[in-house]
């Protein structure tokens, strides 16, 4: 009986080979990995649901937390997608902008209970939290042209409960989100429109795997795109 192997040896080469190509496939089957970061009035995993739906060549992974984009950053993405001053803030510079109505930029709102708050009269802001606590505070005195205290909130659904319980005398938030809240609201609120604008959410690549995701994210439209609070991208 011959003791021949009739299977014949895979060289370390080939199987270096095959662990290569196998490793490609599967990135390629994945896509550019892509974090966003931006607040909405739907929940984050529905937001994820219709991006990734939207955006099937991508990798997309959505959340709502400042510590929570800290941590995926860490582990690597390839495309960021929030608001332009928190790229800024991470020493990133957008490479595709959002448009509404042929604007990169967006009003906000200082919204009360009974009547349009005067921000010169409001100690405690309620706001959405972009850029931890320092940064944050700063962003919405900035905006105010004041110094309240801020209470910050991770969920556009979190904020009228703080108007709600008087732990707020007023919230902060991008003006197209008012109806939002007017709607879910059993107080009377009236808004006041700040005269400063804040950037729409813009894209930044990581690497150059980021570059495909420019190139979806462009395309993006529709009810995703609306989601974002966005029309088309430039």
């Amino acid at each position: 009986m011959s003791s021949e192997n009739p299977f014949p040896r895979v060289g370390a080469a080939a199987l270096a080979a095959v662990a290569l190509l196998s490793s490609a496939g599967i990135a390629s089957a994945e896509g550019a990995r892509l974090l966003v970061f931006v607040h909405v009035a739907v929940k984050q995993r529905a937001l994820q649901t219709l991006l990734q739906s939207a955006l099937p060549g991508l990798t997309v992974t959505t959340v709502g937390r400042v510590a929570d984009f800290d941590r995926a950053l860490e582990e690597g993405q390839d495309a960021v997608l929030t608001l332009p001053i928190v790229l800024l803030a991470r020493g990133l510079a957008p490479k595709l902008r959002g448009l509404r109505g042929g604007s990169p930029d967006e009003t906000y709102s200082l919204v009360g209970a009974d009547s349009a708050p005067d921000p010169a009269n409001v100690k405690i802001v309620g706001a959405l939290d972009l850029l931890g606590r320092e940064g944050t505070s700063s962003f919405v005195q900035g905006l105010l042209g004041a110094k309240p205290k801020v209470e910050r909130v991770t969920k556009v659904e979190d904020l009228l409960p703080l108007l709600q319980m008087q732990r707020a005398d007023a919230l902060l938030l991008p003006s197209r989100l008012f109806a939002e809240i007017r709607s879910t609201s059993s107080l009377n609120v009236a808004q006041r429109e700040l005269p400063g604008k804040v950037g729409l959410p813009a894209v930044a690549t990581i690497n150059d795997a980021g570059a495909s995701a420019l190139a979806e994210v462009g395309k993006l439209s529709g009810e995703a795109a609306r989601a974002l609070g966005v029309e088309s991208w430039r």
